[in-house]
């Protein structure tokens, strides 16, 4: 008994951690050519800022959930006020809410779009 309860808890794991994977496995050169196009004229890829943060590092910083919660809809993200959104901001004494994120991309980047995109900046970042 012990030791199918044990086979079946492996395999559930092992399953958990394939579709865990697979959620975020996007294509690196798709989101390459996203961020050419999407995403390049406000960042870098190394740590200098241009209109918006350089993002070397940023997928130490984040988990990939954030990340394709944050590259779908910044300003929900930074309404929602996480854990990691907290980590953002710069919130000032005698303030009841943080300034809102400038973060705009039209039209917005569909999950597979960001999974991409992450997939991108793990290789490049």
């Amino acid at each position: 008994m012990k030791k199918s309860v044990l086979v079946v808890l492996s395999l559930c794991l092992t399953l958990m951690f394939a579709v865990s994977t697979k959620a975020f496995a996007g294509d690196a050169a798709k989101g390459e050519e996203m961020f050419k196009k999407k995403c390049k004229a406000c960042h870098k890829l190394d740590d200098k800022a241009v209109v918006g943060p350089g993002l070397k590092g940023v997928t130490s910083r984040h988990t990939d959930p954030w990340l394709k919660k944050w590259i779908t809809n910044a300003q929900a993200t930074w309404e929602e006020n996480d854990e990691e959104t907290k980590k953002l901001k710069t919130w000032k004494p005698g303030k009841d809410t943080a300034p809102k994120t400038s973060m705009v991309v039209k039209p917005a980047p569909t999950p597979e779009e960001a999974d991409d995109l992450i997939a991108f900046l793990k290789a490049n970042g």
